[in-house]
């Protein structure tokens, strides 16, 4: 049974959990608490990620790579930079260029004001913002330990317990796009072979 914030009771025969760990966790911690603690115990970073969209006369840089990243050495605000609209055909009209900065903790005001003058002073840009966004992910990045490989070895051995349980997240098997379709794949197949012969009926 799963029990839905608006009261409502969905009963199914099987169920994926992709969620960040410490959601996972919490939504299993009635139904399988010491599995929910290995979930819980896995550590994660909170990012925030400024929008920006500019006209592109005024930014000198030729934005000829997909974005950059800033080592901590460089004592710097922002911690990487993509440059969406040239690596995603589409994002911005003509003329414009969409670009994201990564950032620690600040308040969205902060944020914001420090994106600009980072990004105005390492890609030469004259002029202020058409557009800007703050967009924050609590918790969403999870940091890989030392022993990472056995406690998601520990998670998956525990879920088993569970017929109808899949697990999938970038607190698994890797934190990119690619590896996340990879672990939501990797469940639903699960649950698909487990189906197929009798998991469940």
């Amino acid at each position: 049974e799963v029990a839905l914030g608006t009261g409502e009771i969905l009963e199914t025969d099987a169920l994926v959990i992709a969620l960040s760990a410490a959601r996972a966790a919490s939504l299993l911690r009635e139904t399988d608490g010491a599995l929910a603690d290995v979930i819980g115990a896995i550590p994660a970073a909170s990012s925030a990620i400024v929008t920006l969209a500019y006209r592109r006369e005024d930014v000198r840089h030729a934005l000829d790579a997909f974005g950059f990243v800033v080592p901590a050495v460089e004592k710097r605000r922002i911690l990487a930079a993509t440059f969406s609209s040239v690596k995603f055909e589409g994002r911005a009209p003509e003329g414009v260029v969409l670009l994201r900065a990564f950032l620690g903790e600040l308040p969205d005001d902060d944020l914001a004001r420090a994106a600009q003058e980072e990004l105005s002073e390492l890609l030469g840009i004259g002029a202020g913002p058409l557009y800007a966004a703050v967009h924050r992910h609590p918790q969403a990045m999870p940091q890989y330990e030392v022993g990472h490989l056995g406690r998601v070895h520990a998670i998956e051995t525990a879920a088993t317990r569970h017929a109808g349980l899949a697990l999938a997240g970038n607190w698994l098997h890797g934190v990119g796009i690619p590896d996340c379709v990879r672990s939501g794949e990797a469940a639903a197949d699960d649950l698909l072979d487990k189906h197929e012969h009798g998991g469940w009926e």
